[in-house]
C-alpha cells in the first residue's frame, strides 16, 4: 500500500483535500485539509507474509473551527473504522481498525487553525 493509494481510497470514503505526510507549508494550501502518513505497522509476518500497516491522519480546519474540524474528522474516523474486505491500490485489506476510539484534538497549529489526529492499523492479505 502506497501513500497515494491510501489517499484516494480516503477521498474515495469522505471526499476532500488531502496531502501525504505533512501538510504543505504554502499559504496557497486550504485551512480546511487532511495529512495522511504511513507510519509503520507491525512486522511482515516471517511465516504467512501478512503485513499490518499503520497510518495516521490529521485533519486541519479554518482558525479558531473547532466544531468543523471536529466533525470532519469524525466522519473520516466513522467511514474508515473497523472497515472489512477492501482494496487499496493492489492491497487485499482484511479489515481497518481505529486504534483511538475518537478522533484525538492534538492542538492548534501557528495560525491557530485546530488540529485532530487518528491512528489506524490494517491486516493486508500476502
Amino acid at each position: 500500500m502506497k501513500i497515494q493509494e491510501l489517499i484516494s481510497f480516503i477521498r474515495g470514503r469522505v471526499p476532500g483535500t488531502y496531502y501525504p505526510n505533512s501538510f504543505p507549508k504554502s499559504n496557497l494550501a486550504p485551512n480546511d485539509c487532511s495529512a495522511v502518513k504511513l507510519t509503520g505497522g507491525f512486522p511482515t509476518s516471517q511465516w504467512t507474509g501478512k503485513k499490518q500497516p499503520s497510518f495516521q491522519i490529521r485533519v486541519r480546519g479554518d482558525t479558531n473551527d473547532t466544531a468543523e474540524t471536529e466533525e470532519r474528522a469524525y466522519k473520516i474516523h466513522e467511514a474508515l473504522m473497523n472497515l472489512t474486505n477492501v482494496k487499496i491500490g493492489s492491497s487485499s485489506v482484511v479489515i481497518i481498525r481505529a486504534m483511538n476510539s475518537v478522533p484525538l484534538p492534538i492542538g492548534v497549529d501557528e495560525n491557530d487553525r485546530p488540529i485532530y489526529s487518528m491512528n489506524f492499523d490494517c491486516v493486508v492479505r500476502p
